[in-house]
Order: C-alpha cells, then sequence, then structure tokens
C-alpha cells in the first residue's frame, strides 16, 4: 500500500504521518510519498535561468525543511518513504502527483476550521476531496 502524504508542516499534517505510521502496523508493505507544495512563483519562467534555478534550490530546500519532522515520524516507525517538493496549486498538484505515483491513496492534515469555514473559504483538503480520483483521508 502507497500512501501520498501530503505535508505543510502544521500539527494536524504531522498527525496525519502518525496516523500512517499506525495503519502500516496493520498492511504489509506500507510506503509513502511525502510531498511538499510550495507557493507557485508567478512570472519565474520570465526570469533568466540562473535566477530561476536559484528560486528553484530555495524551494526545494524550503520544501525538504517542512516535511523533516515527517520524515522523522516515518523513519521511527519503519515506513519507508520519498520526498517531492513541488511549486504549484497545492490541491492540483497533490491530486494529479497521487496519480502520477501510483498512490493508493491520499493522506492529509486539515487546517481545523470547521465545517462552515472551510466550504466558504475552499480549503486546500476540501479541494483535494473533490479533485482526487483515489480514496482522501482527512486528519484532524
Amino acid at each position: 500500500m502507497k500512501a501520498l502524504l501530503a505535508f505543510d508542516g502544521s500539527a494536524h499534517a504531522l498527525r496525519a504521518a502518525r496516523t500512517l505510521v499506525d495503519l502500516s502496523k496493520h498492511c504489509a508493505r506500507t510506503s509513502a510519498h511525502v510531498l511538499n507544495v510550495q507557493p507557485h512563483i508567478a512570472y519565474v519562467d520570465l526570469l533568466g535561468a540562473d535566477r530561476k534555478a536559484s528560486i528553484d534550490r530555495w524551494v526545494q530546500a524550503r520544501g525538504r525543511e517542512v516535511v523533516e519532522d515527517a520524515c522523522g515520524v516515518l523513519t521511527v516507525g519503519g515506513v519507508p518513504f520519498e520526498i517531492e517538493v513541488v511549486s504549484a496549486d497545492a490541491a492540483l498538484a497533490i491530486a494529479r502527483i497521487a496519480v502520477d505515483r501510483r498512490c493508493d491513496f491520499i493522506l492529509m492534515g486539515t487546517r481545523g476550521m470547521g465545517a462552515a469555514a472551510g466550504m466558504a473559504l475552499g480549503s486546500v483538503a476540501t479541494k483535494v476531496a473533490h479533485l482526487a480520483d483515489l480514496p482522501v483521508t482527512l486528519v484532524k
């Protein structure tokens, strides 16, 4: 079983990582694709190659920094994982990458908003649940 763990560094996302470790105790060969989505930087393609490469390095470094806690939880829990950092619209990227990486389901935290606030503001978790063709588990 391969899970896409969408990780933004929040307490709810960390609970999602712990939930995956708990699930792995009941499912043989569980692995994780840890995904961090950094905000899309508009017009980055208009910059020179050197500046674009510098921004890409910064995005990768920032994303890997954000997922450190999740990687620690998964390592201690014995769940093998790979890391991916992208700069894009979060909901679209999560739904697309889960399919592209052949994940069986998506696991992610919520921001802790109530149902009304989440619907009104259009939370990433709500968008992923609507966009994804895979099962989505939200952890609060």
